[in-house]
């Protein structure tokens, strides 16, 4: 049915849509979607890969489209320039209010499409230099404010931790490294610590060359000038020690 129109016919039936009965109007405006909607879907797939959904983005789009037909006024200008720009305002009041992942500040957020069609804008002119001071002193803003928006434009979406790397990886999470809580082990190390107090310095340096330095008992005799055997039996006399002091209840 929309095939029957032309831009000026449109323009027409929007009007007339504003003024009809409320079953007249239902009509007309389905008439004035399917026209328009083949241009409003293609301003908003240039949206997508941004973490939203390609069919949110086209509901977003039809409902910015709605709203167009609803308030045009002739005086606003060209009936077609007036509701593409209504619907890229749509799509993009719905990522600033619903499409971050991690919000930015304000500030942040309203300058981000400006600072991104100067990067493509001089695209061929960085050869692969960061882009932040150029941009900087072309927009005259403050390299660090660049810098910011830079950093925000992954915002819209994030990768699941469950997501392998590659197509054989392993998962994203398992290449989180653990940290450590510097607390977790105090009680701990405070323990141990008491426990040795009583060693003497030759003990000390045993323990260290094997528990630390993880050296074989030969190569501890080595270092020490001694034999094999003479290091196993002093190690053996030093763990039983600790053990019986650490644990003086499990005898």
């Amino acid at each position: 049915m929309s095939s029957s129109y032309d831009d000026q016919s449109i323009a027409t039936a929007v009007l007339s849509a504003q003024s009809a009965c409320p079953r007249e109007r239902e009509i007309l405006e389905g008439e004035i979607v399917a026209f328009f909607q083949p241009m409003s879907h293609a301003l908003a797939h240039r949206y997508d890969r941004r973490g939203v959904d390609v069919d949110d983005l086209e509901q977003v789009a039809d409902l910015g489209l709605l709203k167009a037909t609803r308030r045009y006024d002739p005086s606003a200008g060209h009936l077609r320039g007036y509701v593409a720009a209504t619907v890229v305002g749509e799509v993009k009041r719905y990522f600033r209010d619903h499409g971050w992942t991690i919000r930015p500040p304000r500030p942040i957020q309203d300058l981000q499409p400006l600072v991104m069609t100067t990067v493509a804008q001089m695209h061929d002119d960085l050869d692969g230099r960061s882009p932040s001071r150029r941009v900087a002193e072309s927009l005259g803003l403050e390299r660090a404010v660049v810098d910011e928006v830079l950093m925000a434009r992954g915002g819209f979406r994030c990768l699941s931790l469950d997501r392998a790397a590659d197509a054989d990886g392993p998962r994203l999470v398992d290449q989180i490294p653990e940290v450590k809580d510097p607390f977790a082990d105090a009680d701990r190390h405070l323990f141990v610590a008491a426990v040795c107090a009583s060693l003497n310095d030759q003990e000390r340096v045993l323990l260290h060359l094997r528990f630390v330095e993880e050296l074989s008992q030969s190569q501890i005799a080595v270092r020490l000038q001694s034999s094999q055997k003479q290091v196993s039996r002093t190690l053996e006399r030093v763990l039983s020690g600790l053990r019986d002091r650490a644990l003086p209840d499990a005898a």
